[in-house]
């Protein structure tokens, strides 16, 4: 049962909100006189333990600034209640409604994203349900997944190369069709429902109308010296959509090291957009 925002703190502090599935764990880094939030909204699995290190350390530089930041841990992951196999789209787009709902309750006049990794296809899914109260200022986009068959077919991966490494054979067809007969399957330690994998592919990633009048700043990661193709091709679509920003940084994939990175640039990148504008 979705709570009613008035009942929720005057002001948002890290700690357990409940939501629509059970109690969330939000992580805030506020100013009293701020007006304008920033809400990360983060990647997905592994992932998420290769980049909390990041995104704190970008959410104290931003409210250093004099921003009020929010991270909302989806139902079902990280420190918030609930199963991933119990988890849907749905229930998280709710969820992060819900909180930017509070968020507008609160005062803030503007709301700014940074979304990593799948948090892109979240935030766009959410933008294609909901008109949001306050206005979007600003997006920055980390190393975006705009594709919810790639995303799938990169995670599937994972459990592909895990049944090689035990002598095994197993495709990603195999795997749909363990879902798609009821199964939950495993990967990576993650449990995956039939109701979750098929709530991927409810959701709306077309381009948002709500972002065709802000900034969008993309900061992509390679190794590589040019702009790979398909990156260089989804960035001409977004160019003509909206006002772009692109930096391509040749740094290691904070979002799949063995060790935690340390992705300085994109961290100083992403408060130099912010602060660069007061009006951000």
């Amino acid at each position: 049962m979705q709570t009613d925002i008035a009942a929720l703190p005057a002001a948002l502090q890290t700690g357990f909100y409940p939501m629509a599935g059970g109690a969330n764990f939000l992580l805030a880094y506020g100013t009293a006189d701020s007006t304008h939030a920033i809400v990360f909204v983060p990647p997905f699995a592994e992932e998420m333990n290769k980049c909390r290190h990041l995104i704190s350390a970008t959410m104290r530089q931003l409210s250093a600034a004099g921003y009020s930041c929010f991270l909302l841990d989806n139902y079902g992951t990280g420190d918030s209640e609930g199963d991933l196999d119990n988890a849907a789209m749905a229930l998280w787009r709710d969820d992060l409604h819900q909180l930017l709902g509070t968020i507008t309750a609160q005062g803030y006049c503007s709301v700014s994203f940074v979304a990593i990794r799948f948090g892109t296809l979240q935030l766009f899914d959410l933008l294609n349900h909901y008109t949001l109260p306050v206005p979007v200022k600003r997006v920055v986009l980390w190393q975006p997944i705009f594709d919810m068959a790639k995303f799938w077919q990169q995670f599937v991966r994972i459990k592909v190369a895990e049944a090689m490494a035990s002598g095994n054979k197993l495709s990603q067809k195999q795997v749909e069709q363990q879902l798609q007969n009821g199964e939950n399957i495993e990967i990576a330690g993650y449990p995956i429902s039939p109701a979750f994998f098929h709530s991927l592919w409810t959701a709306k990633l077309n381009y948002p109308q709500q972002l065709q009048h802000c900034h969008l700043c993309w900061l992509e990661t390679s190794q590589l010296e040019t702009i790979a193709m398909p990156v260089e091709k989804m960035r001409q679509q977004l160019t003509a959509q909206c006002q772009l920003t692109f930096h391509q940084l040749k740094d290691e994939p904070y979002w799949q090291t063995a060790e935690l990175a340390s992705a300085n640039q994109l961290q100083a990148l992403t408060l130099a957009y912010f602060t660069q504008d007061s009006t951000a």
